[in-house]
């Protein structure tokens, strides 16, 4: 983590993993008299941990914050939580995921594509207790988000019909792991992991084991995290 000035409160904190955007905004800000700091984020804490040292009462948010800290949509509310007015300023297009924003506490947002100085305009307005973003505006983007929601859960319908075991045989075909490989590991016939296997394609709809895995990825489905624990624990590893 990096700042550029510690003056003890700053009235702008500027969140972004690009160094030269995050100069360029505190520049600009600075030179409208707004007390500015950035923090070049090395974990999603240390972003927290920066804000609650400065108390910034607006951070300027990028959602695309890279390795490890990844989606800054999470941040939004630990931020509001200490007190910031949370701007969102992003390169994403994806509505869902502004709207996600909002639906956190942000207080509107702005495209990277825009200009400067609508940026700054939304910086004072935020700062001056003034929207930056209507109604029409926020009814739009949760719209767009309720879509997103519906058609996620569409997507994920087929998985939540998978047992237990069928969801951890999935699990770990998708980690790369044969038939043969799984039954070792469960500690079960090749023909009962087999028949499992079946049971996975038929309820997915697909022909094929990387289809299933296909399919998974492309839903968002969880491909990590209770198959490898099953596989490893002797209790979960028969499957009765």
């Amino acid at each position: 983590m990096t700042s550029s000035v510690d003056p003890g409160r700053a009235t702008v904190l500027v969140v972004e993993d690009h160094e030269l955007v995050a100069e360029a905004l505190r520049t600009a800000l600075d030179a409208r008299g707004v007390v500015t700091s950035t923090v070049t984020p090395c974990s999603a804490a240390s972003v927290v941990e920066a804000a609650a040292r400065l108390r910034p009462r607006v951070a300027l948010l990028d959602l695309e914050l890279g390795h490890p800290v990844g989606d800054g949509v999470a941040l939004v509310a630990p931020l509001v939580e200490l007190g910031c007015q949370v701007l969102v300023v992003t390169g994403s297009t994806d509505r869902a995921r502004i709207a996600g924003a909002l639906e956190a506490g942000a207080v509107g947002y702005r495209p990277k594509s825009g200009s400067l100085h609508d940026l700054l305009d939304a910086v004072s307005r935020v700062l001056a207790g003034e929207p930056v973003t209507t109604d029409a505006q926020r009814f739009e983007l949760m719209a767009a988000l309720r879509r997103h929601r519906t058609a996620q859960r569409e997507r994920r319908a087929p998985f939540e019909r998978l047992s237990p075991v069928e969801q951890d045989v999935l699990h770990a075909l998708a980690e790369g792991l044969s038939v043969d490989e799984i039954a070792a590991h469960r500690r079960v016939a090749t023909s009962t992991v087999r028949s499992q296997v079946r049971g996975i394609l038929t309820k997915l709809g697909v022909g094929s084991q990387l289809a299933a895995v296909a399919r998974a990825r492309a839903a968002g489905w969880p491909m990590a995290g209770s198959e490898g624990s099953r596989r490893e624990s002797p209790s979960g590893a028969r499957d009765g």
